[in-house]
């Protein structure tokens, strides 16, 4: 091993030391760019959970209220209204349903011995109604020598809050 003078000792000594200091202020620039890539990413993230928050409150806010308007009055009475209107309140049965949707309330609507022309009317009625009924399980059959028919349908309404 060759001897260096002490001169030349400290020289390589001020090299190592400066290559040293070098390589760590890369290490600490790296570091900082890496910290600062991480903050704006951590920035991201939280505005990404703000808006999915609001987007949860907004959606619990839509789930929590009605999808339409709501219809305020009771539904059998409403299609009774309707059958009197068309003068045909003599042929109307009625049967509330048990076994509904939640947040809806059901009629079984029958109809007997109506000309094809009231039929059309009261179901035009309730299908144009606003708020929005649904009507469903639609079965009608004709009495060949009188030209009646015999209806059953049903009628759903949504319920308020």
């Amino acid at each position: 091993m060759p001897n260096f003078s002490m001169r030349e000792q400290l020289l390589i000594a001020l090299i190592f030391l400066l290559i040293i200091l070098l390589v760590g202020a890369w290490g600490i620039h790296k570091l900082n760019i890496q910290e600062k890539n991480l903050l704006i990413q951590i920035e991201k993230q939280e505005l990404q959970f703000k808006r999915i928050r609001s987007l949860s409150s907004e959606w619990n806010k839509i789930q929590s209220n009605p999808n339409s308007p709501v219809m305020l009055q009771d539904l059998s009475s409403f299609v009774e209204n309707i059958a009197r209107s068309l003068e045909i309140q003599d042929n109307l049965q009625l049967n509330v349903l048990s076994n509904v949707q939640k947040g809806t309330e059901g009629v079984k609507v029958g109809l007997d011995r109506l000309q094809l022309d009231q039929f059309l009317s009261m179901l035009y009625k309730l299908e144009n109604h606003r708020p929005v009924l649904h009507t469903s399980h639609l079965k009608i059959s004709i009495s060949p020598g009188s030209r009646q028919i015999r209806t059953s349908f049903q009628v759903h309404k949504q319920l308020g809050g």
